[in-house]
């Protein structure tokens, strides 16, 4: 019998390319009435993008003060898997519930097999699957603190188990133990199969591991209890140690994925430019600010292991102006293409489209501007910022220049006023791409990216 890979499965409506996401946290304070209380309330929504779940709890009258608590909840949704078809289908029927939060109300997987349970409490959970004739699938604990959109629960039958652990050479599982299995996901959801996995204390049993990522990591007979797993891997970072709680005759599951890793290239003038060895690269702004690295033979780097959020990346070497990359928002690994610029070239090329010589204490932008269809350069390209965004905080960007990309030069903008920018391109007969905001302009720096549309 064959096992496949669990992101075989095709996209559905539990997993898009943007995830669900919060919509809105409000902190607000009103004067308790009605039991002549003297204190405030305090109360604290959180309105999830599927569902809103919230659970009210209010102390009585004789008891003084009262206080309205309404709890932070999030969604988590996801699918039960068959992952022994190909492509992976998802099995309908199975009941999935929160064994770490039983009031939550469990739910049936549809015909697709996926999943949504609503009102999950931000903590650390395990979810349990079953269905009649499949043994029992419990997940690792992993945390929720925001809505969840791709947990993942495979189900079995005992002649499906029987069948995968005979054909990889494993012991048969005496169903008194305790049987793990685990994918190791990359931040973009494939697996890896080379992974170190330890465990403490050591849960015994028998580990098997091909080394493929298609193959599950698997532990066979291993003595009940908890666990703490933890994973390592050159190139990749896992927010462990996870809890794993390995029951006898269940199948414990974990499919963790690694921290992103913002990975890029860098080159001379332009992306089709000679690449530049040893510059240094560091996170500006995000929640991993500080992380640094620098560029190999090829100009290529990685930041590994960031969390995830909003970064801004400088890069700088010498006899280059340095460079700040666009606002990029970090949920899995990302790969850019950067630029690194000589004065005298940006110099040049502003003389060369009748702009002005670069003010030292100034900004600037530069895009290259490609058509999204065939990747072709879009000639007349310009730089453009919108004025009604932040306008009394961004003076200078009226008076600024906007010069046109060429076939020898890109499309910039340069002497702006340090600050945050809304930034879009514009091309003859291509109209305006989508803008983005608070674009990092920082003084004597080039600001860069490319955009395709």
């Amino acid at each position: 019998m064959r096992f496949h890979v669990l992101t075989d499965f095709s996209r559905s409506a539990t997993r898009t390319r943007e995830k669900p996401r919060a919509e809105s946290l409000r902190d607000g304070g009103t004067r308790a009435r009605g039991c002549g209380a003297s204190t405030h309330t305090v109360w604290r929504l959180r309105r999830a993008a599927l569902f809103v779940a919230l659970a009210i709890v209010l102390g009585g009258c004789g008891g003084g003060a009262d206080e309205l608590h309404i709890p932070i909840v999030y969604v988590v949704a996801g699918r039960i898997a068959d992952p022994t078809t190909n492509p992976v289908s998802g099995i309908p029927g199975a009941t999935v519930m929160v064994e770490t939060a039983p009031n939550v109300a469990a739910v049936t997987s549809d015909a697709n097999g996926d999943f949504i349970l609503q009102g999950v409490p931000a903590g650390t959970h395990r979810l349990r699957a079953t269905l009649a004739g499949h043994r029992s699938t419990l997940t690792y604990d992993f945390r929720v603190g925001g809505n969840v959109a791709n947990a993942l629960l495979p189900l079995f039958t005992d002649a499906q188990i029987d069948s995968i652990l005979l054909a990889r050479g494993a012991p048969a599982w005496d169903r008194a133990q305790g049987l793990f299995g685990l994918f190791a996901l990359k931040s973009t959801g494939v697996p890896l199969g080379d992974v170190l996995v330890s465990f403490a204390p050591a849960p015994g049993g028998t580990l098997v591991q091909t080394g493929e990522g298609k193959d599950p990591i698997v532990v066979v007979n291993a003595a009940p209890g908890d666990y703490a797993l933890s994973l390592a891997r050159g190139g990749y970072v896992w927010d462990g140690p996870y809890n794993v709680a390995i029951r006898p005759g269940v199948v414990v599951f974990a499919a963790p994925r690694s921290r992103p890793n913002f990975n890029g290239f860098v080159f001379t003038d332009r992306t089709a430019g000679p690449a530049i060895a040893g510059a240094a690269v560091s996170a500006l702004e995000g929640p991993s600010a500080g992380a640094a690295t620098t560029t190999n033979f090829l100009g290529q780097f990685s930041l590994v292991g960031l969390l995830l959020g909003r970064y801004v990346v400088r890069i700088q070497s010498p006899g280059f102006l340095p460079t700040v990359t666009w606002p990029q928002h970090l949920d899995q690994d990302t790969t850019l293409a950067q630029t690194l610029v000589h004065p005298d070239t940006l110099d040049a090329w502003s003389a060369a489209g009748g702009g002005p010589a670069l003010v030292p204490s100034d900004g600037h932008v530069l895009l290259e501007v490609h058509d999204a269809g065939g990747g072709a350069l879009l000639d007349s390209a310009t730089v453009e910022i919108d004025l009604a965004y932040g306008t009394a905080s961004i003076g200078g960007a009226a008076a600024s220049v906007s010069l046109r990309q060429t076939a020898s030069a890109p499309a910039l903008r340069v002497n702006l006023v340090p600050g945050l920018y809304r930034v879009f391109a514009r091309a003859p007969g291509k109209g305006n791409s989508a803008p983005t905001d608070s674009v990092v302009v920082r003084a004597g720096e080039v600001t860069s990216t490319r955009v395709d549309y």
